[in-house]
């Protein structure tokens, strides 16, 4: 970005700075909110699983949102090229996406499960759909937070994002374990007022959206870049950026926690006895991780920077399956305090959410020069799509052969872990491209 341009956009971006700072996080917040109600980590693997005994099918509903968000960002980057302003390139997907939640209420309003094949099959594309839409607004979205916040307020934003989603997704957590607990609704009308209210919410969002103020903006790239010229740079980037290699070669390690991520829950409710119940509670307990996630990450990020909030997440994210790998023969199943015991797997998987945000792209964002970084957020989102789709089914193929071996689930993925832990040794420290 030229100097000059760069003065005028941040003179405007402190003219919008409150208000904008206010809207991104109330956006931010009411989007995590509304994900709670259809978690494809929590709620949606349970609800499937009264659907099918496949652990492959849940696997794959559990990696193809992420996934599905992760692929469209290459084409993002693409079109965004050259345009200075973003802000209707997030508008559009997420207004395509609304009516999601509620479709798949209709269909279990009108008896959708006693076809389980009709539904597993709107479930998958429904949750596809709606990933696949984020992740072409997603590109826009961390460019105009880029765009808009200077760097230390970004993280500030990120971090303050995420408790201020986590606080109220602790009270939804509450609302889901009445619903889905012996004292709520029967199934499948619980699942119905989950999607439905999952919803409501989403459609709230898109307002608050619809209403910041994005900084004017000229970039420095050719609005005109052909398709093999997008491509040789994307080949470039990989060849030239030894750093980016790096970031990647962690990340890549990182997501495979993916091997069993779908079925936590399902181990918790079944094998350890605890009834869908504590789905609710598991919800809030994820979400207080990844308040505390974003907290003790974010100030790593700001004192030693990306690095070191990576390697935190990563410690987080190997903590779960050893967690869940030894809790069994420390305590029985049944026992009055296994919900708490357990719920420390939920605990850490929330602080390595908070990773994404406070490690990764904090870090990436940091990488990229100002130029690229639509390019750069979107080529590591795809290639860590690559990835993301095949290790949760992976993971159930692993349950699948060796008959619902858990414990060889979570050693293959604690192993998986503990290596990209090693590899943070790697990480450059990235400079910041600009001032906060």
């Amino acid at each position: 970005m030229a100097p000059d341009v760069a003065i005028k956009a941040y003179t405007q971006a402190d003219r919008y700075f409150r208000r904008n700072f206010f809207l991104l996080l109330t956006e931010y917040s009411t989007r995590h909110v509304a994900m709670a109600f259809i978690d494809p980590n929590v709620i949606l693997p349970v609800f499937l699983s009264r659907l099918t005994d496949s652990s492959l099918l849940i696997g794959l509903n559990s990696s193809l949102p992420f996934t599905m968000w992760l692929f469209p960002q290459l084409f993002a980057a693409r079109y965004l090229t050259g345009k200075t302003q973003k802000k209707r390139y997030i508008l559009i997907p997420m207004l395509a996406n609304r009516p999601v939640c509620f479709v798949l209420a209709l269909a279990l309003l009108l008896g959708g499960v006693r076809y389980p094949p009709l539904m597993l099959t709107l479930v998958i594309l429904g949750s596809s759909l709606l990933w696949a839409t984020q992740g072409l607004a997603a590109v826009a979205w961390f460019d105009l937070v880029d765009k808009a916040m200077p760097t230390r307020q970004r993280g500030r934003l990120f971090g303050s994002g995420q408790v201020a989603s986590g606080l109220l997704i602790v009270g939804a957590g509450a609302a889901i374990s009445y619903i889905l607990g012996n004292a709520g609704l029967p199934f499948p009308r619980d699942y119905v007022v989950l999607f439905l209210t999952g919803g409501a919410i989403f459609a709230v969002d898109w307002f608050i959206m619809a209403a910041i103020k994005e900084p004017e903006e000229t970039t420095a790239v050719d609005p005109g870049v052909s398709n093999s010229s997008f491509l040789r740079r994307l080949a470039d980037i990989w060849k030239q950026d030894r750093d980016f290699r790096t970031f990647m070669a962690v990340r890549l390690l990182a997501g495979l926690k993916g091997l069993a991520v779908p079925f936590y829950a399902i181990f918790g409710t079944e094998q350890l006895g605890l009834g869908e119940g504590v789905v609710g509670p598991f919800t809030s307990i994820l979400v207080i991780g990844n308040m505390v996630g974003a907290v003790l990450l974010g100030a790593l990020y700001e004192k030693r920077g990306g690095r070191w909030s990576i390697r935190g997440g990563v410690v987080a994210g190997m903590f779960a399956p050893l967690w869940a790998l030894l809790l069994p023969s420390l305590m029985p199943a049944g026992h009055p305090w296994m919900i708490y015991a357990y719920g420390l797997v939920f605990f850490a998987l929330g602080m390595q959410k908070a990773n994404f945000l406070q490690g990764f792209c904090n870090y990436l964002l940091d990488l990229a020069p100002a130029d690229q970084r639509p390019t750069y957020m979107a080529l590591s989102n795809t290639i860590n799509g690559v990835i993301i789709l095949p290790a949760a089914l992976v993971g159930g193929a692993i349950l699948d052969l060796t008959g619902n071996s858990y414990p060889t689930l979570f050693g293959v993925t604690a192993a998986c872990m503990g290596v990209g832990l090693l590899c943070t040794a790697w990480l450059s420290g990235a400079s910041h491209h600009r001032g906060g």
